[in-house]
């Protein structure tokens, strides 16, 4: 605000400035003389120029604006990952038609704190009744299976052969996790009979 009110005056200037030289290019003598004169017109230029405090005011503001940006760019750490699915004796798809085998996961971007869900079906590909069980393994890097956690909706219900059910995954990134930029895991879904 204080800048526009800044570049108000200063046109404003500008103009009884070009009125007085009428397209001169000024000296610095000519500079000297053509602001006593608009000082004398009234318009004191000097008035127009924004002063210490303001200037100091604006500069500290500025630099509260840009470490506050830093810190919240520092303290927010982002978090890109792929999940490879591998099934035992079942078969995951992305669809509910089950026409969309589907072997990996991308969760996309993850702040800490966040949590993330990705549906999907697991149909009972063997000859038998089945329950499932899920695992995690080949965490890069290790240290990222201490703050990040996997979960899903199933609840051991028995799985008849050929039929399929609806599973929710929800991958969990803990608030306090450190040192971990980018990760990638194994999901192991298996069916037991």
């Amino acid at each position: 605000m204080l800048a526009a009110i800044f570049v108000h005056k200063y046109l404003a200037l500008r103009r009884q400035v070009s009125r007085l030289q009428y397209g001169r290019v000024l000296g610095v003598g000519r500079m000297r003389r053509l602001v006593r004169q608009v000082n004398a017109g009234g318009s004191k230029f000097w008035r127009l120029l924004p002063g210490t405090k303001v200037i100091v005011c604006f500069v500290a503001v500025s630099v509260v604006a840009l470490l506050v940006g830093a810190v919240i760019g520092v303290s927010l750490v982002r978090i890109r990952n792929v999940g490879t699915i591998r099934a035992i004796g079942v078969q995951v798809f992305a669809d509910e038609e089950l026409s969309s085998v589907l072997d990996e996961i991308a969760w996309g971007t993850l702040d800490p704190g966040e949590s993330r869900n990705f549906d999907c079906w697991v149909k009972n590909t063997g000859n038998a009744a089945q329950t499932l069980t899920l695992l995690t393994e080949n965490w890069v890097p290790a240290v990222a299976q201490s703050s990040i956690s996997l979960s899903w909706s199933y609840n051991n219900e028995v799985i008849q052969p050929g039929a399929a059910v609806p599973v929710t995954f929800t991958l969990s990134v803990d608030p306090g996790i450190a040192g971990v930029n980018s990760f990638s895991f194994d999901i192991i879904v298996q069916g037991v009979a």
